[in-house]
């Protein structure tokens, strides 16, 4: 690649190549508001004024002994495959301090990436507030949703973490999408496998934590798993009727094991559908923006998803 071709696609990236209008200029405007309020809250929680509940858990794991208890929800914390290790085992001899830091900003990247202008609004409800406090994983299984319509590999992180939310591949197979069906379940098998051969007696004790106990109906909703799931399945079955894909993040939410205060922080998987919606209400109010303007090539989060 020459140095102008890769300075243009630079250009690209960053907008720069594209007129300003009202409409991006205000995008823009509130884009770098939740940049800066998501830097923010990072210091104000990184400077102790935080509980990180959840990394902790994730941080203090012993990998000989991941599952000292046999229930799943708050009596264990970390209620993931061994396969979670891939992702949270192989740093977690630094300082928790930084741990937890870097958990957190990265959830916060996560955010900024799927919100968009939205972000600051986001930050602003308490279980996305909540949820970065505690640094647990439902904006991460937004993300792999979202992601996962173009890369269907990304499901093996839903399915070998909360495992419930993997619910949402039926979309592919109410839509006999093969390809990606396969492609997700072959992803999942082959991380397992590798996962199974180097613990295997961890994936023993996470069997015997799935099937020793079911998940709890936790304070403030106090819904089972059973009581969520067929509102989940028929979110799924009718998006994938539709060929509508923001369903599917509402689905998998909705079917996460154990539903807490913070489980509501997936629903930011719908925004980057929401900022389409947004997107075309513009250009029909104020009439057809130029294509290298549209929210869609703009939107990084957007191009995902083919106007979906």
């Amino acid at each position: 690649m020459t140095a102008d071709a890769l300075a243009a696609r630079i250009r690209h990236a960053l907008g720069l190549d594209r007129p300003m209008t009202p409409a991006r200029l205000l995008r823009d405007a509130l884009v770098l508001l939740g940049i800066i309020a998501a830097v923010t809250y990072w210091v104000y929680l990184t400077n102790g004024g935080a509980l990180p509940v959840d990394v902790h858990y994730y941080w203090a794991a012993d990998p000989k002994n991941l599952y000292p208890h046999p229930e799943a929800g708050e009596g264990n914390g970390y209620n993931y495959s061994p396969a979670f290790e891939f992702v949270a085992g192989w740093w977690r001899s630094i300082p928790f301090e930084v741990y937890a830091a870097i958990w957190r900003a990265v959830l916060l990247a996560m955010l900024v990436y799927l919100a968009g202008p939205f972000t600051l609004v986001a930050l602003l409800t308490v279980p996305v507030a909540s949820e970065i406090n505690a640094a647990n994983i439902q904006i991460p299984l937004a993300l792999a949703v979202v992601l996962g319509f173009r890369w269907p590999a990304t499901w093996a992180f839903v399915i070998l973490t909360k495992l419930t939310p993997g619910i949402g591949i039926l979309w592919f197979l109410l839509r006999r999408e093969w390809r990606h069906l396969t492609i997700a379940l072959g992803a999942t098998a082959a991380i397992a496998a590798v996962s199974f051969l180097l613990m295997p007696d961890a994936w023993f004790g996470y069997l015997r934590l799935l099937t020793g106990a079911p998940a709890p109906a936790v304070a403030p909703y106090y819904l089972s798993f059973w009581t969520r799931l067929p509102f989940a399945i028929a979110f799924i079955a009718w998006g994938a009727w539709k060929g509508k894909r923001w369903p599917v993040v509402v689905g998998a939410t909705i079917a996460l094991p154990v539903y807490y205060i913070t489980s509501s922080a997936m629903f930011v998987g719908v925004l980057p559908y929401l900022r389409q919606g947004v997107g075309r209400l513009v250009e029909r109010r104020f009439g057809p923006r130029p294509a290298d303007a549209s929210t869609s090539a703009s939107d990084p989060a957007m191009s995902l998803d083919s106007n979906r």
